[in-house]
């Protein structure tokens, strides 16, 4: 695999779900940036705590070889229940197109994968438009 295919620069589609169905599958959009290995970004969700169309957060993290770990936490103007960073420890695929792993929050954890192919991004808008409403809406 080439250096290219590691840096995680870019948009990435996705979703995370919950031990024992306790909760819905919900999809996300990423933007990361990589740089020397240090990963920023942002994530949209929908917020499904409160029933209000989204969320956003901030990325912090690090990626080592295929090892991707990073934290997301939700700004100040988050509800209550997004309080507490979430702790997310993934694996890049061979291609570079997908990191699947863990997340962790306090004594709850579950599985994410995201995903950067062609036109993922506009299906997941699309799946997040059917729960919510249209993105940028509001």
């Amino acid at each position: 695999m080439g250096t290219a295919n590691l840096d995680l620069t870019g948009e990435w589609s996705g979703d995370y779900s919950y031990p024992g169905l306790i909760g819905p599958t919900t999809p996300f959009l990423a933007t990361l940036t990589e740089t020397g290995g240090r990963l920023t970004g942002t994530v949209i969700e929908p917020d499904t705590v409160t029933g209000a169309p989204v969320i956003e957060a901030t990325i912090a993290g690090i990626r080592a070889g295929q090892n991707v770990d990073f934290t997301k936490s939700y700004g100040p103007a988050a509800s209550e229940g997004y309080g507490t960073p979430v702790d997310y420890v993934g694996t890049l695929s061979g291609d570079g197109n997908t990191v699947a792993g863990v997340w962790s929050l306090l004594d709850l954890d579950g599985q994410f994968e995201m995903r950067r192919e062609s036109g993922q991004v506009q299906t997941v808008e699309k799946r997040v438009a059917e729960t919510i409403g249209p993105i940028g809406t509001g």
